[in-house]
């Protein structure tokens, strides 16, 4: 992203639904899946994925901070964005490529995130942020965002629900809050 007028090497949480974004658009891609253009969006949407699974992975706690900075040697550091408020933007990828792919590591990052939250995050009612994502022994904040329970639970549920009945290509449609809607015949092109 641009900040005063220079070229910063951040990257948000918030970017990470990207990835998820690009796999819908190679599969529905009026080129068709294996086109050229379909398939440099499938692989940039893979790599997106995985960049933000590394967020989580390579923290000490398994969560990821809300950005991070990347380097000259394109790895990245955490900088002064070292909290996390239960983002769901990496699940929702995770989800997606999961269903489009059927490539099971996404379900297994999913795990190893869900994991992390139940550890870190849960508190005696609820979950709550993390102030510092690097700090195993600080307790979370008495704060959950409503995004939490609508989007990022429903979306690791889901990435673990092998049966479910979501047709994310021809039945239903994802609204912000992630609930799933019906796609009504005729509404389509």
């Amino acid at each position: 992203e641009k900040y005063k007028g220079k070229l910063d090497h951040k990257m948000d949480h918030l970017a990470c639904f990207m990835g998820g974004a690009l796999a819908l658009g190679a599969y529905t891609d009026p080129q068709g899946l294996e086109s050229e253009r379909a398939q440099r969006d499938l692989k940039s949407a893979k790599a997106l994925a995985y960049t933000c699974y590394q967020m989580y992975a390579r923290s000490k706690t398994g969560i990821a901070p809300e950005y991070v900075r990347f380097g000259n040697d394109n790895d990245y550091n955490v900088g002064h964005a070292h909290y996390y408020i239960l983002r769901p933007e990496t699940v929702e990828t995770l989800f997606i490529l999961n269903v489009l792919t059927g490539d099971p590591i996404y379900r297994e990052w999913g795990w190893e995130i869900f994991q992390s939250i139940e550890k870190y995050c849960k508190t005696k009612i609820a979950y709550g942020h993390l102030t510092d994502v690097d700090q195993q022994e600080l307790e979370p904040e008495n704060r959950m965002e409503s995004f939490f329970l609508a989007e990022t639970m429903k979306y690791l549920y889901l990435l673990q629900d092998p049966d479910t009945d979501i047709d994310i290509l021809n039945k239903h449609v994802f609204n912000t809050e992630a609930h799933p809607l019906r796609i009504f015949k005729g509404s389509r092109r």
